[in-house]
């Protein structure tokens, strides 16, 4: 018996090692291009900045990033079914939008009020604690019942939209905000913010599907990969607590 357990919990760490080590490799190895990238985008589309801003949405859904995907993956694989996949992607993009619209929305008054680059490393710290707190909270609170294993709470999810939406991803809104504002009424301003997350949430949904889609078709068991949600959480939240300390420490802000 005990033997079996010591199996079955071998295969949860080694599916969450696998999936936290493959999205770190990633977000490490890809550089930060999407600024240059995007504001080159939208000076060259004109009239058709709504759509530009959509495109450089579906590529920030795409990349991998530090912001989303440790995040989305993770609470993806502690779902039952694809229903529940869409669901707590939908929440945390969700969260994202609204906080880049009202961002976008309010852009002259937070250009004066706000140093975006320094507020990074922090926000790292906070999404990271939260995610450690998150796993910890899941893998060690007994969260089984009847042998039935729960899924994340939306709550939590939610919060960690809320909070993940003022890292790196926000300073791009933010220029593409000051990029266009010249050139439209300030009453449609908001749909900057509303765009780039609208592609965002397109493409994190696609990238957050084939994974659970890929991992849920080798391992088999739900049990398992929801248990590894849990563990991946907790070692990705602990590389953003890295990332937050690192930025601070040598003063990359």
């Amino acid at each position: 018996m005990r033997g079996r357990f010591s199996l079955i919990m071998g295969k949860e760490w080694a599916i969450a090692l696998v999936v936290a080590l493959a999205l770190i490799v990633a977000i490490l190895s890809l550089p930060n291009i999407l600024e240059p990238v995007a504001k080159s985008m939208v000076e060259s589309a004109g009239p058709y900045w709504l759509l530009a801003v959509l495109a450089v949405g579906v590529i920030h859904g795409l990349k991998p990033d530090e912001h989303t995907w440790p995040i989305t993956v993770s609470y993806s694989l502690m779902q039952r079914n694809v229903r529940g996949v869409v669901a707590s992607t939908s929440v945390f993009a969700g969260a994202l939008t609204l906080v880049w619209t009202l961002m976008s929305a309010l852009v002259g008054q937070l250009m004066n009020l706000l140093n975006i680059n320094a507020l990074e490393p922090y926000v790292d710290l906070i999404v990271g604690l939260t995610m450690v707190g998150v796993a910890a909270y899941l893998v060690f609170g007994n969260h089984e019942e009847h042998g039935d294993v729960k899924t994340a709470d939306y709550k939590l999810i939610w919060v960690h939209g809320l909070a993940a939406a003022f890292g790196g991803d926000f300073f791009i809104v933010l220029i593409l905000t000051v990029t266009i504002a010249p050139a439209i009424t300030t009453g449609i301003s908001f749909m900057v913010g509303l765009m780039f997350g609208l592609g965002s949430l397109a493409a994190q949904m696609l990238v957050v599907l084939l994974i659970y889609k890929g991992v849920i078709r080798g391992v088999r068991d739900w049990s398992i990969m929801a248990k590894a949600g849990r563990i991946a959480l907790g070692i990705l939240g602990i590389f953003m607590i890295t990332l937050g300390l690192l930025a601070m420490h040598c003063g990359c802000v």
